[in-house]
């Protein structure tokens, strides 16, 4: 079996500056409404006895059995041997049968194209060996990304891979 690459957020070190968001936007050309990784406040909770604001970041988990994958009639979604999951925008009918099948609703649709669009891990830098722009543009170095055993590791969070790889 090959290693596949994954992307996570150490979510207790995000300070929620969005500049993951800014940098997704601007290497795929995005525009204003679509967000391939959107951060979030949560709640405050108290956390150590004190009250703490945490941020929620969401993106394409890149999932091991992909349920968007599994729904796609058109086969325009597939996954590479290393676990990126892309869709093909010449397969893509616009149907949105992803986006129903995504199990945790990070799948986009964009209207004016009529098509589904989703985070590719910045596949065309991952093939020239660069990390995707999210983990570049992170001041709290909080995205780890590579193959998933380094970057659970590095994470300090082995249970996150039962959260992280569906």
């Amino acid at each position: 079996m090959t290693e596949e690459y994954a992307l996570i957020v150490k979510a207790a070190d995000c300070m929620g500056c969005t500049a993951c968001e800014v940098a997704c936007k601007q290497e795929h050309d995005i525009p204003v409404g679509p967000r391939w990784i959107k951060v979030t406040a949560d709640t405050p909770k108290e956390i150590d006895s004190r009250l703490q604001l945490r941020y929620s970041v969401n993106h394409c988990l890149h999932c091991t059995n992909p349920g968007c994958l599994a729904v796609c009639p058109s086969n325009a979604i597939t996954k590479r041997n290393d676990g990126i999951v892309l869709i093909d925008p010449a397969l893509c009918t616009g149907c949105l049968s992803c986006v129903d099948g995504c199990p945790i609703g990070v799948m986009q649709f964009d209207k004016d194209k009529a098509l589904a669009e989703k985070c590719d891990l910045c596949v065309a830098r991952h093939d020239r060996g660069l990390n995707p722009a999210c983990v570049d543009a992170c001041p709290t170095r909080c995205i780890y990304y590579g193959y998933t055993y380094e970057i659970f590791d590095k994470a300090g969070k082995p249970e996150l891979l039962s959260t992280y790889k569906k």
